[in-house]
């Protein structure tokens, strides 16, 4: 199949010869920050490729994921600008809300899914070191990825390709690029219903009504931070090494079971687990378990709070990350489940994080 969905002739050709010299000059960058080198979205340079690298999914995104329980293990990848979320595992039994718009999967693979931004998708195949390597992958209408699906050895070949055929779309979309997702406003303090925030945050009753309450006081979640630094919330101090490092080591110390959340507005990821080994590199700190990657980029996380709210199970602390605009990046809670309050070993982890800072 030709690709000429994105562009024709010489413009493709010249962002083609573009990201292959880019590539021999940087061979371990990521696309995405390739992307943000030559000005493109990322989905125009997956775009780039033809014949049988490239075959567009139908848009039915919530059936290709519940399908995908059948193929085995898999590794899934979410990220934003400044954090990467690999976890290797199982589809089971993903939903669908009765609309279509939101979807979840509980267990190895623990997402929240929120289909609005889920535009465009693809199996894709790439030539890299090791081989061949498979995915399928989704990407917003500004033609940023929301999430990828890695094929790895353990993935079940026969019902994998079974699944391509199945949501294989004949006709490959056009995509007009248009720049960047915007970014939401930082709300002036003076505007939020700060005794609306207090009061509601005092009574919360579940962590999952936070996001219902900020809406009610009319903030943003880093603004609504600030307003109750010294009441709910903590700024982390970045002295004598990053915050999350410390947190990392801490956890792996105290062999402290948490779990971290990230996501970008088409999903949420989750692992919940233990840490093993740590790497630090460059700018970048690195969890390297075997079923669990994280790679964040601290440099570029703007500031670290740690909160703390109250819930019918007690108070539910957490360690959060937000980047330059503001954005949550990043959340660290302790491992729990609904109706079973924080552990206290979290708890020692969060106050000892919190004195170091």
């Amino acid at each position: 199949m030709q690709q000429t969905a994105m562009a024709t002739g010489t413009a493709a050709d010249s962002l083609a010869a573009r990201w292959q010299t880019l590539q021999e000059a940087e061979p371990n960058m990521r696309i995405r920050q390739m992307a943000d080198k030559l000005g493109v979205s990322e989905m125009e340079l997956v775009l780039l490729r033809g014949g049988d690298e490239l075959i567009p999914l139908k848009d039915s995104f919530a059936d290709l994921l519940k399908a995908l329980e059948d193929v085995g293990p898999v590794m899934i990848l979410s990220r934003n600008n400044e954090v990467v979320h690999e976890v290797t595992g199982t589809f089971k039994d993903f939903t669908s809300g009765r609309s279509g718009a939101m979807g979840l999967a509980v267990g190895e693979i623990d997402i929240r899914v929120f289909f609005k931004h889920w535009a465009y998708g693809y199996r894709v195949q790439e030539k890299v070191r090791s081989g061949l390597r498979e995915s399928l992958q989704f990407f917003d209408q500004y033609g940023a990825a929301v999430h990828k699906i890695y094929r790895v050895a353990d993935t079940d070949g026969d019902a994998w390709e079974r699944l391509i055929h199945s949501f294989a779309d004949q006709e490959l979309r056009p995509f007009k690029p248009q720049g960047a997702r915007p970014v939401p406003q930082r709300v002036a303090p003076e505007a939020v219903k700060t005794e609306v925030l207090r009061q509601g945050w005092c009574e919360l009753k579940d962590v999952h009504h936070f996001g219902a309450l900020l809406k009610r006081a009319g903030t943003d979640r880093l603004t609504a931070l600030e307003l109750l630094r010294g009441e709910w919330a903590t700024e982390l101090e970045r002295t004598e090494g990053d915050v999350l490092d410390r947190l990392l080591e801490l956890l792996r110390d105290n062999q402290c079971p948490a779990m971290f959340f990230v996501g970008n507005p088409g999903i949420v990821q989750i692992f919940t687990g233990k840490v093993a080994n740590l790497r630090r590199t460059g700018p970048w700190m690195n969890v390297l378990d075997s079923g669990f990657n994280l790679h964040a980029n601290t440099e570029s996380i703007r500031c670290w709070w740690l909160v703390r709210r109250p819930s019918a199970d007690g108070i539910i602390t957490s360690v959060e990350a937000f980047n330059a605009d503001g954005e949550l990046v990043l959340t660290v809670f302790g491992e729990r489940k609904p109706g079973i309050p924080e552990s206290e070993l979290w708890r020692e982890q969060a106050a000892t994080l919190e004195a170091l800072s």
